[in-house]
């Protein structure tokens, strides 16, 4: 008796860590996640985090998109502090360019207005 309710625990409690798990990897993609790109508080543009893509602001910056996560791969400003921030993917998460009034955010896909361009 004790054998079959303990294989029964044992079940149910992998059930559960299955669940969990997959749970957990599927939130953590954040398909249809997308950033938006501010300068001088002036919209450039939305762009899907599921694309890989490289964008170019004015030939003075250069984001990349690769693998759901978004960073700086070129900056013409004199410390580099916006390329030193690394990936980012999560909602809410920034990179700043200070010298040339950039700001790059990761939203939720349903977040940008209805009549702007994805890219």
């Amino acid at each position: 008796m004790k054998n079959k309710t303990l294989r029964n625990d044992l079940i149910i409690l992998g059930i559960l860590v299955v669940l969990i798990g997959g749970l957990f990897l599927f939130k953590s993609k954040q398909q249809g996640a997308k950033i938006v790109i501010k300068r001088n508080d002036q919209i450039e543009g939305y762009y899907s985090l599921d694309d890989d893509q490289i964008i170019n602001i004015d030939n003075e910056n250069k984001i990349q998109i690769k693998n759901h996560e978004v960073f700086m791969i070129k900056a013409t400003c004199p410390d580099h502090l916006c390329i030193k921030q690394g990936k980012i993917n999560k909602k809410g998460a920034t990179i700043v360019c200070l010298p040339h009034h950039l700001v790059v955010e990761v939203i939720e896909g349903n977040e940008g207005k209805e009549d702007e361009k994805v890219y």
